[in-house]
């Protein structure tokens, strides 16, 4: 198993993503309020654990509190053995208070190896018997142990191999779901907006908890690849109850946080002025996630009302937590850069 999946920026280089942040430190978030337990907390299982790995290996002050929430997390989600081993090394070179769990490692390690073997069996019986289903929830269920035990990479291949007793388009359309989650707790995005696709073709109609689950995995997704105007696009779409009856916020895989952080930074790279207020700013339902970090909110201000010094400079608060933020890190060079831009062009139009 590889639990490098999840090492802070294992997978953060991609292609047209700024990498000039990597193994560069960083302050803490010049946020109001922001507090690092409070900030991971809201995160759950894989998210939060490469959430704070990613923040604690770009901020000195932070590294300590975010090794030991990752370390906590390991634990209490997982079987990952050698990622816990991991954290917990780079815990005590930092000074940390980092003792190895002895009961917990040779209970995880009991438990990866009986929980295989059961569901080893479990599977081996039904495909003897040509009992499908079974096979597939076996399947399932080896796949879902390998991530928890750190091998993201082998769990999708475990999954893809499930197809075979797919009896239903319903079963693929599931499976396809599941492979979404897992590459996106990996930061993997062109997999998701693959997996996301596959959902979308194979049903001529999505149920609407479905729709909306699969608008927030694309508006993430879209980030992750730097495609604003598509994550605009359907950010102006949303409907706030909609995203909360998917769960995505109490399974910790995304927060309110992050969404308006995609729709505020995609939106000022992408829109002009009027187009901003229009389907941003004066957007009741985005509004809701925008109450969970006022900083955005005074930023689209400042820039829809010409205020354009300020509106940089709150722009840079935004950034100072970007840059510890897996999905946003790799493109805060870019978007400061075509904020300014579009700053210019909007400051000079009067004039030409």
């Amino acid at each position: 198993m590889n639990s490098d999946d999840f090492s802070g920026s294992a997978n953060m280089s991609r292609t047209g993503a700024n990498d000039e942040y990597h193994g560069t430190m960083y302050a803490q978030p010049a946020l109001e309020q922001f507090s690092v337990d409070k900030y991971l907390n809201e995160y759950q299982g894989r998210v939060k654990i490469r959430h704070a790995l990613f923040l604690g290996e770009r901020c000195p002050e932070l590294s300590i509190a975010s090794y030991q929430i990752a370390l906590e997390e390991i634990q209490s989600s997982t079987t990952d053995l050698k990622l816990y081993s991991r954290v917990l090394k780079s815990l005590e070179q930092l000074g940390g208070v980092g003792t190895s769990d002895a009961q917990w490692i040779n209970s995880a390690r009991s438990s990866n190896n009986s929980t295989s073997d059961v569901l080893k069996a479990e599977l081996n019986k039904a495909r003897q018997q040509h009992i499908k289903k079974d096979a597939l929830r076996a399947q399932e269920g080896l796949a879902f142990l390998r991530a928890k035990m750190g091998g993201m990479n082998e769990a999708l291949r475990t999954l893809q191999d499930a197809r075979d007793y797919c009896s239903s388009i319903d079963d693929q359309v599931q499976l396809a779901l599941k492979s979404a989650w897992i590459s996106q707790a990996m930061g993997k995005w062109l997999q998701v907006n693959s997996y996301v696709q596959r959902v979308v073709s194979t049903l001529s109609a999505l149920p609407p908890k479905m729709a909306a689950e699969i608008k927030v995995l694309q508006i993430q997704a879209d980030f992750g690849e730097g495609r604003w105007s598509a994550v605009v696009n359907n950010v102006k779409e949303l409907a706030y109850d909609d995203i909360v009856s998917t769960g995505v916020f109490e399974r910790g895989v995304l927060t309110h946080q992050d969404i308006a952080l995609y729709g505020t930074l995609a939106a000022l790279a992408s829109l002009q002025r009027d187009d901003l207020k229009q389907q941003i700013i004066d957007n009741a339902e985005f509004g809701k996630f925008l109450d969970y970090i006022p900083e955005c909110s005074r930023l689209l201000r400042c820039f829809y009302n010409s205020a354009y010094s300020d509106a940089l400079s709150k722009l840079d608060d935004i950034l100072s937590l970007g840059v510890l933020d897996p999905v946003i890190a790799p493109h805060t060079a870019t978007l400061r850069s075509q904020v300014v831009e579009n700053v210019v062009v909007l400051y000079t139009q009067p004039f030409v």
